[in-house]
């Protein structure tokens, strides 16, 4: 893996993203563990060993799937129940299924944040959950994929109504206390720095770069957890070690589910597959499952491999460059970089 390594301080040293942590597990051993550069710049402060950072959108995954997934197993919620059933507002032909799919209609995104006031109240959280719920649909449910935030928050509201608390309730109890996984927050002080952001006027540090999230109070499914490589690494691990039957405390068998449930886009139910071109680069196994984060964050399993790789960055800090130049171009690197220390590198067949 020293080739890994080699490759992550790199891509720091380019200078277009100030930090960047890893952890690489194979069959559940860890074979590498890195983090380079500084988490914030001015004033300067170097990465810890186990930096935290905002995973962003991998809260998706991590979150809104795993809980779905629990309360698919608990018998709560059905992939092909009609969303209306928790929520009345939602339009009665989309599913549980097209919510977790990006298939469910809705437009990718929108600044709620610009509609409430004050933020972080529970009042408020429930304004923005209502305002995506409300949100006119752009395409007809099922017939197409857009990657949405709207959908995902209206997937909250169902996942809430079936669950009967708050998501941050549920992970807790349907799946990080189960599975003893201490290392998934919601904020965390001493995070790696991400914008300068001019909305809030500061640069934020410890609390969730997404603003629709951060109006809401920093917890939702579309963002807001904050993880190390190596805690976002574990998790991988123990859900890939439910799904493939090796430990029963999390919802294995709908996660299989889910991971196979492909809608008419690049996502399964919560979890995003490898697509071409990818950002796992040109090697990674075709059924790998995983997920993007906007801040620069990835987590990425191949099932059959039985390997995990967290690759975290705070690609926006201190300016949120919105090409993401610097990361579209290392993520396909590091992940290449794996592929050659494993011995896969031979060109993916094509499907």
């Amino acid at each position: 893996m020293d080739e890994v390594g080699a490759e992550v301080a790199r891509i720091v040293g380019e200078g277009g993203i100030p930090s960047a942590s890893i952890s690489v597990l194979v069959e559940g051993r860890e074979e590498l563990h890195l983090s380079v550069g500084h988490a914030r710049l001015v004033p300067p402060r170097p990465v810890a060993e186990d930096q935290a950072y905002d995973l962003a959108s991998v809260t998706k995954p991590l979150a809104g799937g795993t809980v779905a997934a629990a309360l698919v197993e608990r018998g709560a919620l059905a992939l092909d129940d009609p969303a209306a059933r928790c929520v009345p507002a939602l339009d009665p032909r989309i599913t549980v299924r097209m919510l977790l799919q990006h298939a469910a209609g809705f437009p990718a995104w929108a600044p709620l944040y610009e509609r409430v006031q004050p933020w972080g109240t529970a009042a408020t959280r429930a304004a923005v959950v209502a305002a995506a719920v409300g949100t006119p649909l752009a395409a007809e449910p099922g017939t197409a994929h857009t990657y949405s935030d709207l959908g995902f928050l209206s997937l909250l509201a169902v996942l809430e109504a079936a669950g009967g608390a708050r998501i941050d309730l549920l992970l807790q109890d349907l799946v990080l206390g189960p599975a003893g996984l201490t290392d998934l927050r919601w904020g965390w002080p001493g995070a790696a720095a991400t914008e300068d952001c001019p909305v809030r006027g500061r640069v934020v540090e410890g609390e969730v770069h997404d603003l629709n999230a951060f109006s809401m109070g920093g917890v939702s499914s579309h963002a807001g957890l904050f993880g190390t490589a190596r805690s976002v690494a574990r998790a991988g691990d123990a859900i890939l070690d439910a799904v493939q039957g090796r430990r029963d405390d999390l919802p294995g068998r709908s996660l299989a589910t889910f991971w196979t449930s492909r809608g008419p886009g690049s996502h399964a139910c919560g979890w995003d597959t490898v697509s071409l071109p990818s950002s796992t680069g040109s090697f990674w196994p075709a059924d790998g499952v995983g997920h993007l984060g906007y801040t620069g964050t990835s987590l990425w399993i191949a099932p059959r491999q039985r390997v995990v790789v967290a690759f975290l960055t705070n690609r926006v800090h201190p300016i949120d460059d919105k090409t993401k130049a610097a990361i579209n171009d290392a993520r396909p690197r590091v992940h290449d970089a794996v592929a050659r220390s494993l011995g896969w590198d031979a060109p993916r067949p094509s499907w």
